[in-house]
């Protein structure tokens, strides 16, 4: 039997929260609207026609690179190349305020974690950025935009509520690199919770919006 919507107090949300097993992850998105949507199912998304506009802007001069490394490491080489366009727009010789190097972007600290000799080197630089996070997406269950959150503002930010942080150019970045990737624009991954509202669909997938 399907249960309407209903609105339910914050603190019931909570116990329904640390009620659900260890091993379910709740996932979080915002809509354009502004409405916040939990659930214990993450799909991860589906590759559309619409982004191949999107796709053809990335640079074709790393391609080969890009899709031997993802290969190797089991990423989707369309999100690595999202990844090093949202990074450096394909600049192998940039460098950000905060000492990130290269066409991923890597800092000095991931750069000797992987070995890097020459972080400027595009081979050397997509290697462990993609190693990276190719690590990032085994960790959080193949949730690509928590691994991005973790990638772009750092492991232990996005480990301790297992949620992309509320870090306005990690929020922007993440949903950057979603929309390019899925070809969609409706994906947004940040802003805040007021009134909530909980769900359970046919399946037995439970929702909570506001």
């Amino acid at each position: 039997m399907m249960i309407s919507s209903l609105r339910i107090p914050l603190t019931l949300v909570l116990i329904f929260l640390c009620c659900v097993p260890l091993h379910s992850r709740i996932h979080r998105t915002v809509h354009r609207d502004g409405t916040v949507e939990y659930t214990n199912r993450y799909d991860p998304p589906r590759r559309s026609s619409s982004r191949t506009q999107g796709i053809a802007e990335l640079s074709k001069k790393y391609d080969p690179l890009i899709e031997e490394i993802a290969g190797r490491e089991g990423v989707d080489p369309v999100l690595v190349k999202c990844i090093v366009k949202a990074e450096s727009d394909f600049n192998p010789n940039a460098v950000s305020v905060a000492g990130a190097m290269g066409l991923m972007q890597i800092m000095q600290v991931i750069a000797e974690h992987y070995n890097v000799s020459d972080p400027f080197d595009p081979e050397e630089n997509l290697s462990a950025g993609t190693k990276h996070f190719a690590f990032l997406m085994r960790y959080f269950g193949n949730d690509i935009p928590l691994a991005l959150a973790a990638y772009h503002a750092g492991l232990s930010r996005v480990r301790r509520n297992m949620a992309v942080p509320p870090i306005r150019s990690t929020v922007r970045y993440v949903n950057s690199i979603m929309s390019r990737y899925t070809g969609k624009s409706d994906g947004e991954y940040g802003g805040a919770v007021k009134k909530l509202y909980m769900k359970i669909q046919k399946d037995g997938t439970i929702l909570i919006s506001n």
